[in-house]
């Protein structure tokens, strides 16, 4: 258990005595304010507490099964494949890996209920629980008829940690590094990945086809088992807190989280604002329903599920998933050869992920997005192109076009739908949108997980690989035109991104496009600016004015 010292103990009273003697009203602080910042914060946003690193610690400590998983099941194909006797049954196979997106579907809902009630360390804890079962209970599977009921409970703790985990800890982070640590939750599943992998390459020479594909399936309840006391080590979210009328708990939290007793202050009430106001629009609504029925949650629900489908599209768990019998079947090597060499593109995706830190929150989500999906899809091309001519030279193409896709999914489309969809949402359908964007996230990745085999059997893998870079240049386009840029907005101002219509966004995305593309080639460009739709003092102005003239109109009533 994390302690706390007599010394630190005494400085936390302190800082509260002094939230409760401050003359800090509510007059002049709205939940549309920027985030409190001192000079000091401003110079080093990395310069936090021990305690808001040590909450970011242990939340990818549940996020780190999830990356085991998703490679642990490649390494274990080569040798339950044999073992339940389906080496010829694709349909099987398929249905062996992508079943856990089915209990993904289950472990979602789960998760809105345990969130609302119970909170995000709860919902987290529970998480590890069901995966410590799930890992046990697909180790000892004596046939694939016991195998899959094991998969779909894993899938639970999937969908549960997915819905929470982003969502933590972006309402734990100041709003000048949220982009990374939520990127974070990216970052620890490639750490994931790896560990994996390595598990892999070890036990792959321990009788793979009896006992080794065994302990590589088990492998994640390792840090399972952790979490599930880790995780009541770390504050609750202090959103979550305020929504549930815990107000003294929720400022100590804040005094552990943040470095300054003014940031403390002013960033709680600016979140209890922003509650406040979630409870009047909440008041009488079916939160599922709201997302869809109000224009601008609506536009966030749209963006997001696109967001999601692209990152799976992309092809990236086809190398996840399948990469060892990719390596096995189409570059003709050894089960255990094949095994090795996927350790290569783990450690790749596990270090060029951490570019993410550097970029997401100077150049924004957007121009991440922009800049890596080009990359992905010329990669995939020469890894198309990989499977004619000379075998050297095919093998060559395929391992640089797959290292090198790897290198732009890394800080791009693995992390940034993530980041865009825990901060997007207005606080008050944070949930619901979270919930609905797991959802489809889950459902994107059943549908690769599960068509694989039958694709690459059908077409090949060139037709295979042919279909997702076609899929990525649509995102190359769909991106361009509607992907606003959510950088520096608090989660309180979030609602106003997505205030005009989408084609308004894409309009203003053709003609800025435009522009640029003239300014290149040497050509005029009017001199009137272009103003964004969600050019952030833009925005805010507007949405202060409604406001505005909103409680003026229930000032007259």
């Amino acid at each position: 258990m994390e302690s706390i010292t007599e010394a630190q103990q005494m400085t936390n009273d302190s800082k509260i005595e002094e939230f409760d003697n401050a003359e800090l009203s509510k007059e002049g602080v709205t939940d549309l304010d920027d985030e409190y910042l001192t000079e000091e914060e401003k110079l080093h946003p990395w310069r936090q507490t021990r305690s808001f690193y040590w909450s970011v610690v242990v939340a990818s400590v549940a996020v780190l099964f999830y990356g085991i998983d998703i490679t642990a099941i490649s390494g274990a194909q080569v040798g339950y494949i044999p073992h339940f006797g389906i080496g010829g049954r694709t349909y099987l196979q398929g249905v062996l890996v992508s079943c856990i997106y089915f209990g993904c579907f289950v472990g979602v809902f789960i998760a809105l209920f345990t969130n609302t009630y119970f909170g995000r360390r709860f919902t987290i804890s529970l998480a590890a629980v069901f995966s410590t079962g799930a890992c046990i209970w697909e180790a000892v599977s004596p046939s694939w008829q016991v195998f899959i009921p094991g998969r779909i409970i894993l899938g639970f703790s999937y969908g549960m940690i997915g819905e929470t985990a982003p969502v933590y800890l972006a309402e734990m982070s100041p709003a000048s590094i949220r982009g990374a640590i939520v990127s974070l939750y990216q970052q620890v599943i490639t750490i994931g990945i790896f560990l994996a992998y390595l598990c892999n390459l070890i036990f792959v020479w321990v009788n793979y086809k009896n006992v080794g594909w065994r302990i590589m399936i088990g492998f994640p309840m390792v840090p399972s088992v952790v979490e599930v006391f880790l995780i009541w080590t770390v504050p609750e979210s202090p959103r979550w807190l305020i929504k549930k009328g815990r107000y003294e708990e929720a400022k100590r939290n804040l005094y552990k989280l943040r470095l300054t007793s003014e940031t403390a202050e002013r960033d709680f009430v600016r979140i209890k604002k922003g509650v406040e106001e979630d409870e009047l629009l909440q008041k009488g609504k079916n939160l599922l329903v709201e997302v869809i029925r109000v224009p601008y949650i609506r536009r966030a629900v749209l963006i997001g599920c696109m967001e999601m489908l692209f990152q799976q599209m992309s092809g990236m768990n086809v190398f996840m998933n399948y990469i060892d019998e990719v390596f096995k079947e189409n570059i003709h090597m050894g089960s255990r050869v094949s095994v090795a060499v996927s350790l290569f593109p783990g450690f790749v995706n596990m270090v060029a992920t951490v570019i993410v830190y550097f970029t997401i929150d100077r150049y924004g989500r957007r121009t991440l997005q922009l800049v890596t999906f080009p990359i992905m899809f010329l990669m995939l091309l020469m890894v198309l192109f990989s499977f004619y001519g000379d075998k050297k030279v095919n093998l060559a193409f395929f391992i640089i076009g797959v290292i090198f896709f790897i290198i732009a999914y890394s800080p791009g489309a693995g992390p940034v739908p993530w980041t865009f969809c825990a901060e997007v949402f207005p606080t008050y359908v944070r949930a619901a949108g979270t919930t609905i964007t797991t959802f489809a996230v889950n459902a994107f990745d059943f549908a690769l997980a599960f068509s694989w085999p039958s694709m690459k059997k059908a077409w090949g893998p060139q037709g295979g690989f042919g279909f997702y870079a076609g899929f990525n240049f649509l995102g190359i386009v769909m991106q361009f035109l509607f992907l606003p840029e959510t950088k520096g907005f608090t989660l309180e101002q979030m609602r106003v991104v997505f205030e005009e219509g989408l084609f308004t966004i894409a309009g203003y995305h053709c003609r800025a496009g435009w522009r640029s593309l003239r300014k290149l080639l040497g050509l005029p460009v009017p001199d009137t600016p272009l103003v964004s739709p969600y050019d952030k003092a833009f925005a805010l102005d507007r949405a202060r004015r409604e406001e505005e003239l909103l409680h003026s109109g229930e000032a007259t009533k």
